[in-house]
């Protein structure tokens, strides 16, 4: 179902008949990120009040008893880390499973739309689950594990990431692809922005039950704009229903997958494919490990943040992150012609600078320039996506997707072990080692594209690519 009606903002015309799953996106994403804070602050709390008492607990907020009391601080930060990973794991593994075995296939051989719904369905359960342990907080730990564990059979957040690219890179053309790509990833940014940047308001303002529930409603409304509203793409190829689900979901999946990745294509596809995929898996290691061992390191002194604090500087940064995405990226495929490539490097150099400066930041002040420093880091996804979907077929886009979705789930997980295994191991050497390790990661990356940058002008690839683009631009 889609309304075709055009807006008009100066010389640009807007139809919204090519709003597609980019809502459905956003909200999932604003749950997920308010989910994810203010659930290692929910793991934080109960670990400290299984080892301590409350009032110690609440006493630990402020940085002069924080610094009188390391030892007890380090058990905290060691051992939330510890859960964080656990955490992690319950959820990936399983996701990668089910989008390499189910979701991926579905989506190129039945339909679209099934892939975006279970994903949503999971979270909710696992949300659920969250409220519930923020209800009686006297409940193990342990039971958090519960509701991560029926996200990740539903697809968890690499699902939803697998089901909406396949969605888009479907539909759209060869000459919006990039930018529709991109709108993607800036709905995940302005997701980011309003998630974490309230996360921490609501969490002092209000309760762990309070967010919960906030976020039990937003899902259930992206559960219901996606029944309701998203149109269920016919597949290319029909399933074949005349053989057993178990041979064919499970086994004919895997053989198909395989011979996606195996298939013979014109030129060096192959191999500018599986560069692309390394450098995805290479950026999601990097921000992964961000991700887990962020929180800690700012709440640690001598940064010492509150919650707010916290989810004023992420909300800062996605917002700048999805601005360029929607303003300058455009602008540099539109009007300035700019190659994938091109705006990928770009993104690149800002990803490492920003972690360099994190790393050794010692004032609240100097992470903050990093919300400047990494306004471009959204360029190398919607670059490399863009570039990948267009050396496979159409039919093809699922598995393409879902191969990069569990290479990327593979990535953060091995990510996830070896920052939380380092963090606490270098806390009393250098607290921000693992971000200068995150930026030597991303300057591997860095070479991988500006090889492919200059490999791929004069291959027949990439004036194909360009012939596609001109001749869409003119029909």
């Amino acid at each position: 179902m889609a309304i075709h009606y055009t807006i008009h903002i100066g010389g640009y015309a807007f139809d919204t008949s090519l709003i597609t799953i980019e809502p459905v996106l956003f909200l999932y994403m604003v749950a997920s990120y308010l989910n994810f804070p203010i659930l290692q602050a929910l793991m934080y709390e109960k670990v400290c009040t299984d080892k301590y008492n409350s009032s110690f607990c609440h006493q630990l907020k402020n940085a002069t008893f924080q610094d009188e009391h390391k030892t007890e601080d380090t058990y905290l930060q060691s051992e939330t880390s510890f859960w964080i990973l656990k955490s992690n794991i319950a959820l990936m593994i399983p996701s990668c499973f089910t989008v390499l075995f189910f979701t991926g296939t579905w989506g190129d051989k039945v339909g679209r739309k099934l892939p975006i719904i279970l994903p949503i369905i999971g979270c909710l359960v696992y949300t659920v689950g969250n409220l519930i342990s923020s209800v009686y907080m006297t409940i193990s730990i342990n039971c958090l594990m519960i509701g991560i564990v029926v996200n990740g059979l539903c697809g968890g957040y690499i699902g939803v990431l697998m089901a909406v690219y396949s969605y888009v890179t479907h539909v759209a053309t060869d000459q919006n692809k990039t930018i529709r790509v991109a709108i993607l990833e800036a709905m995940t940014s302005l997701a980011g922005t309003l998630g974490v940047f309230v996360s921490g308001i609501m969490l002092e303002k209000t309760s762990y039950v309070f967010v919960f529930s906030f976020n039990c409603i937003v899902l259930f409304i992206a559960l219901l704009y996606s029944v309701l509203w998203v149109e269920d793409i016919s597949a290319d190829n029909p399933g074949r229903g005349d053989k057993g689900i178990f041979r064919y979901w499970f086994r004919d999946s895997l053989v198909e997958t395989w011979n996606c990745v195996r298939t013979p294509r014109s030129e060096k596809k192959v191999l500018y494919v599986s560069l692309m995929m390394i450098t995805m898996v290479i950026l999601m290691a990097g921000t992964s490990g961000e991700m887990d061992i962020l929180y800690l390191y700012t709440k640690r002194a001598p940064l010492s943040w509150t919650q707010t604090t916290y989810g004023y500087y992420k909300g800062l940064e996605n917002f700048s992150r999805s601005l360029l995405l929607l303003t300058l990226l455009p602008i540099l495929k539109k009007k300035m012609s700019m190659r994938d490539t091109t705006v990928s490097l770009g993104g690149m150099i800002s990803k490492t600078i920003a972690f360099i400066v994190i790393g050794v930041a010692s004032k609240t002040w100097m992470v903050f320039i990093v919300v400047l420093l990494s306004m471009f880091q959204g360029f190398p996804s919607s670059g490399v996506r863009s570039l990948m979907s267009g050396m496979v077929e159409k039919n093809e886009q699922g598995r393409l997707f879902s191969i990069l979705a569990v290479a990327e789930n593979i990535a953060a997980l091995l990510a996830s072990l070896m920052f939380n295994e380092l963090y606490p191991a270098t806390l009393h050497i250098m607290p921000g080692f693992c971000f200068l390790l995150a930026a030597g990661i991303t300057v591997i990356g860095f070479c991988i594209v500006l090889y492919l940058h200059f490999d791929m002008r004069g291959s027949q690839v990439y004036t194909n690519l360009q012939e596609q683009e001109t001749t869409e631009a003119n029909a």
